[in-house]
């Protein structure tokens, strides 16, 4: 009978995967939306880069409940939730007209970083993995780590053929497409829910 192959490893390419289009569109593809936005909204620099900026400094505050919440409840819902949410930010960062609704989405987006990005699929990792733990983390982090080769020139070549509105909607899609099925199909707790 051939070994059914450990759960955890499905786990894994799957947060490979969702880490590689969650930073790809959430994180490395701001820069490619800056001068677009500057240039139809007349906004400076540091109004666009402050947002940004603001994202970051929530992603960080934000740390500390969401630990508390994976410790709780593990991170399937969550994940899944901030997909969602990220979906639709990305959405209404495309409708934005007003620096301050601008600001208020990039608040969003910080919120969901922290919820999606790689300090919570570290840990659903680290739930999942004892013997092969660095192996699993270096597939992540590899896997991951092709995020802006991938996403930079793709943004940069539909802000090219689209309106920059229109780029982002793209980027909505791909986003969605990439992790919601993803975070909620495949996740799991912890190997015991699964009788390993």
């Amino acid at each position: 009978m051939i070994p059914r192959r450990f759960y955890g490893w499905r786990i894994t390419w799957a947060l490979a995967v969702t880490q590689t289009v969650g930073y790809g569109v959430l994180y490395y593809a701001f820069s490619v939306f800056i001068r677009p936005m500057e240039t139809e909204l007349g906004w400076s620099r540091a109004e666009t880069s402050g947002a940004f900026s603001l994202a970051l400094l929530l992603s960080g505050i934000a740390a500390v409940p969401v630990g508390y919440w994976l410790d709780r409840r593990g991170a399937r819902g969550l994940m899944t939730a901030g997909s969602v949410a990220g979906v639709l930010l990305v959405l209404a960062w495309s409708y934005v007209e007003e620096l301050r609704a601008f600001y208020a989405v990039q608040a969003g987006i910080g919120l969901v970083m922290a919820v999606v990005f790689y300090e919570v699929a570290f840990t659903v990792v680290a739930v999942w993995f004892r013997r092969d733990r660095a192996r699993a983390m270096l597939v992540l982090t590899m896997v991951a780590g092709l995020a802006s080769t991938i996403f930079i020139p793709l943004a940069s070549w539909l802000v090219a053929v689209l309106p920059w509105r229109d780029a982002l909607r793209v980027l909505a899609l791909v986003l969605a497409v990439g992790t919601i099925p993803l975070h909620a199909l495949v996740l799991r707790r912890r190997p015991q829910d699964l009788g390993l």
